[in-house]
């Protein structure tokens, strides 16, 4: 069954095509290793980390295989490719490199989170007035913004997503804070006598961007994320992506991808999504939510479009870096030749 599973905030992608201006051709050999010494248990593991980085010099460089040379062992991979443009240099080593994960999260309602927030605005509120001087004069009840500001260290700088009647609106967004106060939030959200507070299970992510519908754009969505699995890892992510290619739709949908998962990915895929019809799922990427869309209906087959605000480049590097597969480890580069 083909879904459309729409994305309503964009998707940024990892890399993105340079503007360098074109040099000789010459040959070009990078060694990489693994960023850390833990990273790697066998040979089986860097044969597949060499296999990801060679589909994307090809996706991303139209490299021909003929061009690419690899010589693998426990430690090290190296990567010999000839004739190419020393301008690309710098984006080939991002390429190689990059290391930004697609998860897909299960999520908490607004409404089921309100109260802890609330709790942990009381908590903070408390702690505030026990490290006041005692002679300190407070005002019984903020009567300005100001005023509630200073007495609600939570809820003076996350503003909670809530009705002008106070009701929670549906969503696993669960409040818009500005950009400079976002530091302060997870300061807070470190703190033992506010995370005893909160379900054991849930951890809070980040929009990447600013929320579409804020006019002054410095505002950002805070999410509520349920971790489900024992590793407390997501329980899908883009390893399981087997093809993906970017189109064009029609002027309503702009641009998408389609992807398709693995046999394992999509029996997950239609799990997640059947045991979670009328909720949200979090897509994140690189750490950042991108998008939180609900589900309507179980996702069989593996097939799912994604849509969003971003350009066909975009979405054709997002796409090569899908299709390219996961990297298993983050690498480094320790010798570079050209």
């Amino acid at each position: 069954m083909k879904t459309n599973f729409i994305l309503v905030a964009s998707i940024i992608a990892a890399f993105s095509s340079g503007g360098c201006a074109t040099k000789e051709n010459f040959d070009f050999k990078v060694t990489v290793v693994p960023q850390t010494s833990v990273s790697v248990t066998s040979l089986s593991d860097m044969n597949k980390a060499a296999d990801v980085i060679n589909k994307r010099l090809e996706y991303f460089f139209s490299i021909p295989q003929k061009r690419i040379k690899f010589d693998v062992t426990e430690n090290k991979i190296s990567v010999s490719v000839t004739k190419i443009d020393t301008g690309k240099i710098d984006l080939i080593k991002d390429v190689i490199t990059g290391y930004k994960k697609l998860e897909f999260w299960e999520t908490y309602e607004n409404g089921e989170i309100m109260g802890y927030l609330t709790k942990a605005n009381n908590m903070l509120k408390d702690i505030q007035t026990t490290h006041e001087d005692a002679g300190r004069v407070k005002t019984a009840e903020a009567t300005t913004r100001e005023e509630f500001t200073e007495q609600n260290s939570l809820f003076g700088i996350l503003n909670p997503r809530v009705t002008a009647q106070g009701e929670p609106l549906p969503s696993c967004m669960i409040g818009l804070v500005s950009g400079k106060d976002t530091s302060d939030i997870n300061k807070y959200f470190k703190m033992d006598q506010i995370k005893v507070l909160f379900p054991p299970d849930v951890k809070f992510y980040w929009s990447k961007n600013p929320h579409r519908y804020d006019p002054s754009k410095s505002l950002y969505e805070l999410h509520a994320i349920k971790v489900t699995t024992s590793d407390k890892r997501a329980p899908l992510d883009g390893s399981v992506i087997i093809s993906a290619k970017p189109t064009t739709g029609s002027a309503d949908s702009g641009v998408k991808i389609d992807l398709m998962m693995d046999s394992e990915g999509a029996r997950t895929w239609a799990k997640i999504t059947r045991e979670n019809i009328n909720r949200c799922i979090a897509v994140v990427y690189d750490g950042f939510v991108r998008s939180y869309p609900r589900v309507m209906s179980e996702i069989s087959g593996g097939s799912t479009e994604i849509t969003g605000d971003f350009t066909i480049e975009e979405a054709s590097d997002l796409a090569n870096i899908l299709k390219s597969g996961e990297l298993p480890f983050e690498l480094k580069i320790v010798e570079a030749k050209y």
